[in-house]
């Protein structure tokens, strides 16, 4: 199964503007990440969510990389451990914030966890991978994060298994629609998926 890549949308109408401590420190964790210093990133989101427990995205974001660095992690003991770190976060912080978004989370280290073996893992992780992402949508159905990984973790499937994925193809335009109509006003709520399903779509045709 194909890495799933995820690019980190920093909002550009922070920059320049006068921001609160908070946004000050969460907009330099994130420029860290955009930069590649993914540990350093890490270390300072988890120092702003110890210094504010009633915010959510730090811890989020936090949780983030340690997936997207599970994807890429090449030696098992590191990439479990990635999971281990990040499944802790959630399961300490997803009470408070989008539990849509913590959800979209959760299906992603479970897919990490079956890239480690996906012959002898496929049948018992898939259905809970797909769970995730259904109890995302139900709890945010415009959630364009729940709807395009669910079709792209089908569609890879898919392309093991056999099966017609012009459903999912669908299911990633309507994605699309989505993404182009996703406002938050919450500062750094999640944004980040929609250059993955247009360079989908661009393959497809």
């Amino acid at each position: 199964m194909k890495v799933i890549m995820i690019t980190l949308l920093i909002l550009c109408s922070y920059n320049g503007f006068a921001q609160t401590p908070y946004e000050k420190s969460m907009s330099d964790a994130l420029e860290l990440w955009e930069k590649g210093h993914s540990t350093e990133a890490a270390a300072k989101l988890e120092r702003i969510a110890a210094a504010d427990k009633q915010t959510w995205l730090p811890a989020y974001y936090q949780a983030l990389i340690l997936i997207t660095e599970s994807f890429r992690a090449t030696d098992i003991s590191q990439k479990a451990l990635f999971i281990q770190r990040g499944n802790a976060i959630i399961s300490q912080k997803s009470s408070i914030g989008s539990p849509s978004e913590w959800l979209v989370l959760k299906a992603l280290s479970i897919t990490s966890e079956l890239t480690a073996d996906p012959m002898n893992l496929g049948q018992k992780l898939s259905p809970k991978i797909i769970a995730s992402y259904q109890q995302a949508l139900k709890a945010d159905p415009e959630n364009p994060r729940a709807l395009h990984g669910l079709a792209e973790f089908q569609i890879q499937t898919k392309k093991f298994t056999g099966g017609n994925t012009d459903n999912e193809y669908k299911d990633l335009e309507k994605a699309l629609s989505l993404y182009d109509n996703d406002r938050h006003k919450e500062p750094f709520y999640p944004s980040w998926g929609k250059d993955r399903v247009e360079a989908m779509m661009q393959k497809q045709h």
